[in-house]
């Protein structure tokens, strides 16, 4: 056995399992020829950096959120997991953390569904009325206004370091992946938004917006991959919050419930100029994420985490 200390102290991955990628959040191993388990870490990131502290637990909710929402949609859109083979091939120490999945070939898009006005959707807005590339928005929204219709903006993928995802046209999806192809994954994602969208305001829970990874596997299936609706992915706030925010007159701020609090602090308080040296987070911070991971949680799944 290995001991792999940046998943947690205790940790160890299995002698078989080969290191493929360690990503921002996530390790990537390879269990066998058409296995790879996905180990997710403490580690937090912001605007394309992985910072230096983490978020004790955090890679357990991330993982056991997506594993809720996986079985839940798994009729609407087939996703990578293999969950019959995890009790007998994941050691208990790192069950809560990681995932057993299909290979697939991850298509080279990031596919960001919004609902409300916010994050960098409203700094393109502001710039110029749209947001991604190509879908222009009536004039006169504003921050935190729901859109008339949830809107796909697809990106591409960023793998270095320091770089960023960048907005590009749907056409480039369309080129890339074939007309077909492209209009079961648009089809298919409105659908799993609206329809978790429909679930979360059921628990008192607005879905700002969130991002898909997809791939296909040998056969040509397309599978959902990587996480879905996790503070992580996505961003959410009680309906009761952004209610009184409109009764306001829509002044101040939402609370968030995912990491945009660290991204609020890195930009609105520190004002970081997101180039190293990448700044430390207070133990307040830290603590105050931790809190809100574990409190979406249990709204979203009626259940503690297993931590």
């Amino acid at each position: 056995m290995t001991k792999v200390t940046e998943v947690t102290k205790v940790s160890e991955i299995p002698k078989n399992w080969k290191h493929i990628y360690s990503g921002k959040v996530r390790d990537l191993y390879e269990v066998d020829a058409q296995t790879l388990a996905l180990v997710a870490s403490d580690r937090i990131s912001a605007f394309d950096w992985v910072l230096p502290d983490t978020i004790e637990d955090k890679g357990k909710v991330l993982t056991q959120i997506s594993k809720y929402w996986f079985d839940q949609f798994q009729a609407t859109l087939p996703n990578h997991w293999l969950r019959e083979r995890e009790a007998d091939e994941v050691p208990a120490d790192l069950a809560k953390r990681t995932m057993l999945v299909k290979k697939v070939e991850i298509f080279p898009f990031e596919f960001i569904v919004r609902g409300y006005l916010a994050g960098s959707a409203w700094k393109s807005y502001q710039k110029g009325g749209k947001i991604g590339k190509d879908i222009i928005l009536p004039y006169g929204l504003r921050w935190g206004q729901q859109l008339p219709e949830p809107q796909l903006t697809p990106t591409t993928k960023a793998r270095e370091k320091g770089t960023h995802d960048e907005d590009i046209p749907w056409k480039t999806v369309v080129e890339a992946l074939g007309v077909d192809k492209a209009q079961i994954i648009r089809a298919k994602i409105l659908k799993l938004f609206n329809e978790a969208a429909r679930r979360l305001e059921e628990r008192g829970l607005i879905l700002v917006d969130t991002k898909f990874e997809l791939g296909e596997d040998e056969t040509g299936q397309i599978l959902l991959a990587d996480e879905i609706f996790t503070p992580d992915s996505s961003r959410f706030w009680w309906r009761k919050d952004w209610e009184a925010f409109r009764k306001n007159g829509a002044v101040g701020e939402l609370p968030p419930l995912d990491k945009q609090l660290v991204r609020d602090y890195l930009e609105k308080i520190l004002k970081w100029d997101k180039k190293p040296p990448i700044p430390n987070l207070p133990s307040e911070l830290i603590n105050q994420t931790r809190a809100t991971y574990l409190e979406l949680f249990r709204a979203v799944t009626g259940k503690e985490p297993s931590i």
